[in-house]
C-alpha cells in the first residue's frame, strides 16, 4: 500500500526523471527476501530495515543510470537519509527512509530540510502496514494508517511517498 502528498500527480512528476513510480518502489520492496536465520541476534525490525534499505538501493540503482548519492539533506547538518538516489550528485535526489522506530516524525523534518535546501526531489518513507505483522511486542513502532493521518494533518508541500509493508507470515 502507498499514498502520496501533496498529491499523486506531484509525486509521479517528481519521480519521473528517475524512471521511478510509486508502484515500482512498492513492488521493489515486495521483492525483498528475508530469512529468519538472518535476524535471530538483533530482532526482526532491525534486520528488516537494513535488509530493505540494501535491497532497494541495489535494485533501484540498476534503473536508467541511477546511482547512490550523497544522503545528507543539507551540507550544513549531519542529518542523513538511509540512502539517496540520483542521476547527478549535484542535482536534487530521492531520499529514502525505512523506519520502524517511534521517532518517525524526524524523517518528515529531514525531508522538509531537504526541500528547503533544494536537495530533495522526493521523499520515500517506508513503515510497517501493521506493527503486529512485524513485532507485536514493539508497541511504539509507527504504523502506516496512523502515520498517514498525521501526514494528512501536516500537509507537506514537498513530494512524499509513504509505503506500508507487510511481511509473509512464515517469515515473521
Amino acid at each position: 500500500m502507498h499514498r502520496s502528498w501533496p498529491d499523486e500527480e506531484r509525486v509521479r512528476k517528481a519521480l519521473s526523471p528517475f524512471a521511478l513510480t510509486p508502484e515500482k518502489i512498492a513492488s521493489t520492496i515486495g521483492g525483498c527476501v528475508h530469512t529468519p536465520e538472518s535476524y535471530q541476534q538483533g530482532g526482526l525490525q532491525q534486520f528488516l530495515a537494513s535488509s530493505i534499505e540494501r535491497h532497494l538501493e541495489s535494485a533501484l540503482t540498476i534503473v536508467d543510470g541511477l546511482s547512490s548519492a550523497d544522503n545528507r539533506y543539507s551540507p550544513d547538518l549531519n542529518e542523513k537519509a538511509d540512502f539517496a538516489l540520483a542521476h547527478d550528485r549535484s542535482k536534487p535526489r530521492v531520499f529514502f527512509e525505512v523506519e520502524f522506530r517511534p521517532n518517525v516524525e524526524k524523517d518528515l523534518v529531514k525531508f522538509q530540510i531537504g526541500a528547503n535546501r533544494g536537495t530533495l526531489a522526493a521523499g520515500v518513507l517506508v513503515l510497517a502496514a501493521e506493527r503486529s505483522n512485524i513485532n507485536a511486542a514493539y508497541t511504539t513502532m509507527p504504523e502506516y494508517r496512523k502515520f498517514s493521518r498525521i501526514i494528512d494533518e501536516l500537509r507537506p508541500s514537498y513530494p512524499l511517498l509513504l509505503v506500508g509493508i507487510r511481511i509473509a507470515s512464515d517469515t515473521a
